[in-house]
């Protein structure tokens, strides 16, 4: 039982047990404990002062406890977040001084510490595999006192969620740049055979630059890795997703749930940005029963302002029938082209997967991701964005583009030839036309690169 500190003494008698600071650096701090105030809270309070303490640990130090600041080589500043599997710290390595994000699984007293154990390996794995600038990325995974924990990348900024909570919606350029950011993410574990089957505004954060990171690995699962039939098997009989973001069929627990799932989740989360609220309203039932039998309005019934080819993009990443949505997070980047300008934080993501290596299941959209890339795309209009059908055609962009609100280890190569776990609604991909479209594209923006580049040189090479 923690017995809180009486005096300034105790107090530090604590800190030494806590191991938070050595005898060291607390004479170096502190070279006369008898100036100290006498009272445990005052004397705190000089500590935090002096950089000894953080709030969070002098929080827990008066309450008399002292254990499990220490994880390895990592001290614990700061608490971060408590989820379903996990409680999220702040911590610091002791000699590299770098912030990290601690993960500690903290599993359900009703669920089985199996499955709990296995989820958590399971996205140490997963976030293993995957090396993307839109991914966080992991550094190790350990065990204290027999309890697993991940030390990952530590973003400092917000989860959309909370931008959200905070501001309520956002201009719709911006909300189409993150979804761009998120979809590069996704084309990257797409390639390496992962499903992520919980993308939501809280499991997206946005760091100061502007950059968007995909957090919670843990429902993400592979088709490709034979250790994951385990915890297909743990998994069964159970939905898991997020009721206002999971798409229908994941809601009906299909066998067989591939990328397209993640990009109606992904749809979902663009509808609540750019409207301030999710697709659907009702409690769980309802809003599941929603995601099957009704589908979700148009944005511009919401906000008159958004343009109705940005709105047939979200409804068509909504559609109820996988078959009926983009097929890969890919064709929603070229979907969006229009909006995203010369966007370099989408260039950097792309430039991560195997569109822009030309090689890979996608390769008939490399010039999509060598487009943006070289910031060809954003030439065109974006009236023509629509077919005469009322059809999104990714191969057009748009000549006026609007402006952008600025506001993990070694990692497993692709395995050659992976593809997503086939279907019952597999399409055959994009059509010769759009590839045609695509290539044709390309090539205009090849010559109006050159002419740029020639009067550059001639105005700034001399």
């Amino acid at each position: 039982m923690p017995v809180p500190p009486r005096s300034s003494a105790e107090l530090l008698g604590l800190i030494r047990k806590s191991g938070i600071a050595s005898a060291n650096q607390l004479a170096a701090a502190v070279p006369d404990p008898a100036a100290l105030p006498p009272e445990p809270t005052k004397a705190a309070a000089v500590l935090v002062k002096k950089g000894v303490l953080t709030r969070f640990q002098v929080q827990q130090l008066l309450q008399g406890r002292h254990k499990g600041f220490v994880l390895g080589a990592h001290v614990i500043l700061d608490q971060l977040g408590r989820g379903g599997m996990g409680a999220v710290y702040l911590a610091e390595h002791r000699d590299l001084h770098r912030k990290v994000a601690i993960k500690i699984l903290v599993a359900p007293r009703d669920e089985d510490q199996k499955l709990a154990n296995e989820r958590f390996l399971r996205e140490a794995r997963a976030a293993a595999a995957l090396d993307h600038p839109n991914i966080v990325r992991i550094f190790d995974v350990s065990r204290h006192n027999d309890v697993p924990y991940l030390v990952m990348e530590y973003v400092e900024g917000e989860t959309l969620q909370q931008i959200l909570d905070r501001a309520g919606a956002v201009p719709a350029a911006t909300a189409a740049d993150v979804v761009a950011q998120t979809a590069s993410g996704l084309q990257h574990a797409h390639e390496r055979g992962f499903v992520h089957r919980d993308i939501k505004p809280g499991n997206l954060i946005r760091d100061r630059s502007g950059a968007i990171k995909i957090l919670d690995m843990g429902l993400a699962r592979s088709f490709t890795d034979p250790e994951h039939k385990l915890t297909e098997k743990l998994d069964a009989g159970a939905v898991v997703g997020t009721a206002d973001f999971i798409a229908p069929e994941q809601a009906l627990n299909a066998p067989r749930i591939d990328i397209r799932a993640d990009i109606y989740s992904l749809g979902a989360t663009f509808f609540a940005l750019v409207t301030g609220k999710p697709p659907f309203e009702g409690n769980t039932t309802q809003k599941l029963l929603h995601h099957q039998m009704r589908s979700a309005p148009p944005m511009t019934d919401i906000d008159p302002t958004v343009s109705k080819e940005l709105a047939a993009v979200a409804s068509k990443m909504l559609a109820k029938k996988p078959a009926d949505r983009y097929q890969t997070p890919a064709e929603v980047i070229a979907a969006l082209s229009p909006w995203l300008g010369n966007s370099v934080r989408v260039m950097a993501g792309l430039s991560r997967t195997n569109l822009a290596r030309g090689s890979g299941p996608d390769s008939s959209l490399h010039d999509l991701a060598t487009g943006v890339s070289s910031g060809r795309l954003g030439v065109g209009s974006r009236r023509d964005v629509l077919s005469d059908s009322g059809e999104v055609n990714p191969s057009i962009a748009a000549k006026d583009t609007l402006a952008m609100a600025v506001s993990e280890t070694t990692r497993s190569p692709a395995a050659p030839g992976v593809r997503r776990s086939a279907g019952p609604d597999d399409d055959p991909g994009p059509r010769k036309s759009d590839r045609k479209k695509l290539l044709l594209f390309a090539g205009v923006g090849l010559v109006m690169l050159a002419v740029g580049l020639v009067g550059g040189w001639l105005m700034f090479g001399q």
